[in-house]
């Protein structure tokens, strides 16, 4: 019994460590088969996210099917703070040359803004600048100013803008919020997994 208390105060101070990290390193991933929510036209594809303090990337991998009217992104964002806290100092790295930063979700035409700065978001120099194509992977990195690690939500926005190489433009925006499990709630789960190993095996 003196082992068992021993490895779960062990077990429930890890937790606390791991409840601190979660909140400066938040990771996910989300898989559609199309633009999310019951709205058709996005290509199917994996969005991809690893945010931290002072950076944040994006990656979307195209698992589907491309077609004349999907088959350029030129916008995408992350939303992942309050208003009141939205990311200052912004510079983005894009899959291609030319990208520009700034706070706010996408909005369409291939652009970012709105009333929300709780994002970081990325748009393209011009609406047929990155086409794409299925099996490929793209990918997006911020920078900006360090921000307090408890204001990082676990429940991250993922947006992208598709649009097709036509001249009458029309976007299809996938703008999804994925629920990112925080390492302590994992950890407290183990705590109570070997609990339960060491009571059967007591008996």
């Amino acid at each position: 019994m003196r082992k068992f208390l021993i490895l779960a105060a062990m077990l429930v101070l890890a937790c606390f460590g791991f409840g601190v990290a979660a909140k400066a390193d938040t990771i996910g991933s989300l898989t559609l088969t199309d633009c999310g929510g019951g709205v058709s036209g996005c290509p199917g594809a994996t969005y991809s996210f690893d945010i931290g303090t002072t950076s944040a990337t994006l990656k979307i991998t195209v698992n589907g099917a491309v077609g004349s009217t999907n088959d350029y992104i030129t916008a995408v964002d992350l939303g992942f703070t309050s208003d009141a806290n939205a990311p200052t100092g912004l510079t983005v790295t894009g899959p291609t040359t030319g990208w520009s930063a700034s706070a706010g979700p996408v909005s369409s035409g291939g652009s970012c803004g709105g009333v929300s700065g709780a994002f970081v978001c990325a748009s393209a120099p011009s609406l047929t600048s990155l086409p794409i194509s299925a099996g490929n992977t793209y990918m997006w990195t911020w920078n900006y100013d360090a921000i307090d690690p408890s204001l990082i939500s676990s429940d991250v926005h993922v947006g992208a803008e598709y649009g097709p190489n036509s001249g009458n433009w029309k976007g299809l925006i996938v703008s999804q919020t994925v629920a990112t499990p925080e390492p302590a709630t994992i950890t407290l789960l183990g705590l109570g997994l070997a609990g339960a190993g060491l009571l059967r095996r007591r008996k």
